[in-house]
Order: C-alpha cells, then structure tokens, then sequence
C-alpha cells in the first residue's frame, strides 16, 4: 500500500535501508509508482483482464487510504482527523528494537503497528518510516510486546503473509493478529441516522502455529483441540479442571504453555 525509496550508501546504510525504506504518503507518489505499473504489467496481454480488475480494485483501496493520509479522501475534503478511532494498536511511539532473519539487530527504534495497513513504523526525527522487507523480521519487540513476520491460513485456505503478537513460543506457537477497518460516513436518511467516517475498534483474533506450520486461526475449543493430535484428551482435560477459556490470552497460553511442556 505505501511506496517506499531506498537509497544507497556506505555498505551499513546500503543494508540499512534495505529493511526500512520511506514511506511515500502522497497521491502524487502513487501516479508516479504504481498507476505506470498497472499501465505496463496489464497492457500487455488483453487476457488478464480478470486480473487487471482486482489490481484496480486493489489501487482504489490504495488511492482511498493514501489521500486520507495526505488530507482528502476520494476527492472529498476530509483530513485523518476527521475520522473517528485510530488506525493504529497504539498510537504512540514507543521505544524497540528489531531482529531480522540473518540475525543482525537494530535497537534504540521509536517503534509502532498500523494494524490497519498491517505495517511496522518507526520514527527518526519527524520523518516516519515503513518496514520495507517485512519478510525480514524476524522479530520486533517493542512497548513489552514481540512482533514478527509469519504466514498464516486466510479465509478459504489460502496462505498469506501478515505481522502477529507472539503470544508464547514452542513446538506450539500462539499468535494474536490485530485488524482495524475504515468505515466510510454514512448520510443522514429517512430512517437511518448519520455516522461519520471512523476506524472500528481494533479486532483480535487467536492463531496457532504448530512446528513451523502456516499459523491457524483458532475458532472455539474443539477446533483448538483438534491441533494437538493425541494430547487432546489430555488438553482437554486440562482446560476443564482449571476453568480456561479459548477467547481470552492469560487462558489462551497456560493451554498452550502446557502443551509444549509435554
């Protein structure tokens, strides 16, 4: 969604600045970038117009959120803070550090989760940057929580990529996933009242990732057992006798924390 410029330097700024990148924020930005790409990648075989069609749709998502960001919406006067809520887990900066998958680390990072582009940010100064090569975190750890990259089953089982809260760490891994919607205002008519443009409250949903596996959402208790093979009886068990729920965390991994120790 947002579109990023890496410069070159000296070889530790050259690595630098492959993992974060400036984030282009600016309507102009994006007709320079992506529109040429669409323009280009589409045009050459008349073929893929199925695909073009959800490309397109993908750019007018882009279009709608990058002009929020940049004061307007779909040419409409509206500035972020006239929409109600926040795009974000919190708002506010805090201090972090990063680990990538080579191990290198990046500490003394003013860090926060967009959960509604599903982007890490950090600031320098009053420049924000994105997380370019997100791929590449393989953990991030910031305001007493850890972050990282992983792939996880989406509705109809497909296998996409997104950032997750870890939870607790093991042959089982428990993850949190945070997701935050735009809703467009809503004018007033007969019978319906108006609602002004908002960010819904922020959405948690549970995954489980057992020994490196595609992480899977977890959809009530049978659903949870069933991912622990032959110790379900056992886990089960052991819900029961210490009265544990599958919707709340502090349940979620004395469950989980107890399976690994098996």
């Amino acid at each position: 969604m947002n579109y990023l410029i890496c410069k070159l330097a000296e070889r530790t700024a050259i690595y630098f600045r492959k993992l974060f990148s400036i984030s282009l924020l600016s309507a102009n930005s994006l007709n320079l970038c992506f529109i040429p790409f669409i323009i280009i990648f589409f045009g050459i075989t008349p073929g893929l117009r199925a695909q073009y069609e959800v490309a397109n749709k993908l750019l007018l998502d882009d279009v709608r959120f990058t002009k929020i960001m940049d004061g307007s919406f779909l040419g409409k006067s509206m500035k972020i803070s006239d929409v109600q809520g926040t795009l974000y887990l919190n708002e506010k900066f805090e201090a972090g550090k990063i680990i990538t998958m080579e191990d290198s680390m990046f500490q003394n990072l003013d860090l926060r989760y967009n959960a509604f582009t599903d982007d890490l940010e950090f600031k320098q100064g009053e420049n924000i940057f994105n997380v370019a090569y997100k791929t590449m975190v393989k953990k991030a750890e910031f305001g007493g929580k850890f972050f990282s990259y992983r792939s996880f089953e989406a509705e109809g089982g497909n296998v996409r990529d997104g950032f997750f809260e870890i939870l607790t760490e093991g042959k089982a891994t428990l993850l949190a996933r945070y997701k935050i919607k735009f809703l467009d205002k809503v004018d007033s008519q007969a019978f319906v009242d108006a609602k002004p443009a908002q960010f819904e409250d922020v959405e948690k949903q549970f995954f489980i990732m057992i020994e490196g596996s595609a992480a899977k959402l977890i959809p009530n208790k049978k659903g949870l057992l069933r991912f622990f093979g032959d110790k379900s009886k056992e886990l089960e068990t052991f819900i029961s006798k210490n009265g544990l729920s599958v919707k709340d965390d502090e349940s979620l991994i004395k469950i989980v924390t107890h399976y690994n120790s098996l």
